[in-house]
């Protein structure tokens, strides 16, 4: 691992020596990924001398010097012993800032391009969505409303995206839930294996407290409901009992009502089914990626969804993983 600090004046350091306990995480509930890192500390003569602060720069790259990550010392502590520092790419931006922002009747990637160039974030792609946005939003994080704006998306198209940071640029693209192909060396002296055969402490569970059976539609408020549409799976409704979503609409979307209704039927009349397990470390595995597996010992079978991904990186790589069946 390489880790280098980038300074105000944009002087730079590999502090790569002085590290340890580093940790990457990634998580589908909170937008961008955080680097975890400490140094030790000493007052000795000899030991290597160089401030490392909240503000400062930072970039990680891995062995072959690929670039990992890339944001911000947002939190710096120190002790008798050690240094520890927390770090988040530029989409931490997104998540500590409030706005108000009215769209009138603009696409849906017209407007995410909006938000992120008023907060200067760089953009490195954003997938075509030609659904319009009519709605204002006060008082919110940005990252919540590039999540609404997403969502009315999904709603109508039921079309689902992936949002990250990657080298210092912002991206959105389409999630085709394709499974990553992701084969890793166990030793120098072996042939790369698939990531799949690494797998140590699975887990699995199977809950239907997020199953929803009805959906309910309107355009209104708690006063007075102007429009109402619903759509029901009457067998499931006979074993589970009733589990309803209600969701609501903009004018524009009346039209496309029982159409929203349905898609949200579908996408959420299913049995979740989650998993965890751990593997040898890769860094292509983050929060919102698809990986296919085939673990006997607790029927992880099939494709599923990162939920998180958190990385310990040492002597040894590795990665624990929370995931949902796709």
């Amino acid at each position: 691992m390489i880790l280098q600090i980038i300074k105000e004046d944009n002087s730079s350091k590999d502090i790569s020596s002085m590290v340890g306990n580093i940790s990457l995480s990634s998580s589908l509930d909170t937008l961008g990924d955080q680097l975890d890192f400490e140094i030790a500390y000493s007052d000795t003569y000899y030991y290597p001398k160089f401030e490392v602060n909240a503000g400062d720069r930072v970039i990680l790259q891995d062995a072959d010097k690929q670039e990992v990550f890339r944001g911000i010392i947002v939190e710096k502590t120190r002790n008798e012993k050690a240094q520890s520092f927390s770090c988040f790419d530029y989409a931490f931006y997104l998540n500590k800032s409030k706005t108000i922002q009215q769209f009138n009747s603009i696409r849906a990637d017209n407007a995410i391009k909006m938000l992120l160039n008023y907060f200067r974030i760089p953009i490195g792609g954003i997938a075509n969505m030609p659904t319009i946005i009519k709605k204002v939003y006060f008082d919110q994080e940005v990252s919540e409303i590039l999540k609404d704006i997403i969502q009315q998306v999904t709603d109508t198209t039921r079309a689902k995206y992936v949002m990250e940071m990657d080298k210092g640029k912002f991206y959105i693209r389409q999630d085709t839930e394709s499974p990553l192909n992701l084969k890793i060396k166990v030793a120098d002296n072996l042939p790369p294996v698939d990531i799949s055969k690494t797998i140590s402490n699975p887990s699995k569970k199977a809950s239907m407290e997020e199953l929803k059976n009805s959906i309910r539609v309107y355009v209104g408020n708690e006063d007075k409901v102007r429009f109402s549409d619903q759509v029901t799976d009457p067998d499931s409704i006979v074993r589970y009992g009733v589990l309803e979503e209600t969701r609501s609409l903009e004018d524009k979307d009346i039209a496309q009502a029982k159409n929203i209704a349905k898609n949200l039927l579908k996408e959420l009349n299913k049995m979740p089914v989650e998993g965890s397990i751990e593997v040898l470390g890769h860094f292509d595995l983050r929060a919102g990626r698809t990986i296919q597996l085939n673990e006997p010992i607790t029927n992880l079978v099939g494709k599923y969804k990162i939920k998180s991904a958190n990385h310990s990186i040492g002597t040894i790589h590795t990665t624990s993983l929370e995931l949902e069946g796709v």
